[in-house]
């Protein structure tokens, strides 16, 4: 039991000190890498089936197509590739913002 003279005695805060986010940091990294090829690969797919719809096979037996009033095969994979990176560009920045305004806790 207490006694009265403990009872009467106000309790003073103590400053808490967090916990550094290290030991969670050291993960970030080596996700958002394995994470960027997959990304790439899929965001250079979907552009590359979005600027060559167009395209078609000319005959059965080969490789040879012919895109319609618009880029090349050639040209096509190369600007498909440079909106990929772009896009995952503007995707790494966004997952690395979310996360950041998640780590900060409401305000």
């Amino acid at each position: 039991m207490t006694s009265d003279s403990d009872m009467g005695r106000r309790l003073e805060p103590v400053v808490a000190k967090p916990e550094p986010a290290v030991g969670k940091a050291k993960y970030i990294t080596p996700a958002l890498v394995l994470g960027a090829v997959p990304l790439l690969l899929a965001n250079w797919f979907i552009t590359t089936a979005i600027l060559g719809r167009d395209c078609a096979v000319l005959y059965e037996g080969g490789n040879i197509t012919a895109c319609g009033g618009g880029l090349s095969e050639e040209e096509m994979s190369a600007a498909s590739g440079l909106v990929a990176l772009v896009m995952l560009a503007i995707q790494m920045g966004l997952i690395l913002l979310v996360g950041r305004r998640i780590r900060s806790g409401p305000k």
